[in-house]
């Protein structure tokens, strides 16, 4: 078993942090969640792409979405669509990104990191 960097590992519980507070209804994009932390949108989706099944069941991962709004993951699409979102034909989310919710209003208490000078 290899052992993660520390900002690595800091990371990740920042973003499942964030994820567990996007309530129903909400949504947040890579990129913000990614820009609160000072990290790429790519490593974001890569944290959330590589949640193991009890964290899946337990975190409201699919409520983070790509900038564009469209879902490419059937699973994610459907948990969407539990929750009352439509898509149209290209599967994007119908009527985004009205549904965005600014990620330093989430009560997740993740302070905002800001890139060294």
């Amino acid at each position: 078993m290899t052992t993660s960097p520390p900002e690595v590992d800091r990371l990740r519980a920042d973003v499942l942090a964030i994820t567990t507070h996007v309530p129903r209804g909400a949504l947040v994009t890579f990129a913000t969640v990614a820009a609160h932390l000072d990290a790429r949108p790519r490593d974001v989706a890569d944290i959330i792409a590589s949640l193991d099944g009890p964290e899946r069941d337990r975190l409201p991962w699919h409520r983070l979405v790509a900038v564009d709004g469209r879902v490419a993951e059937p699973a994610q699409r459907a948990l969407l669509e539990a929750e009352g979102y439509g898509f149209d034909a290209e599967g994007y989310i119908a009527g985004f990104p009205v549904q965005l919710v600014d990620v330093d209003r989430l009560k997740h208490g993740v302070p905002a990191r800001t890139p060294p000078a």
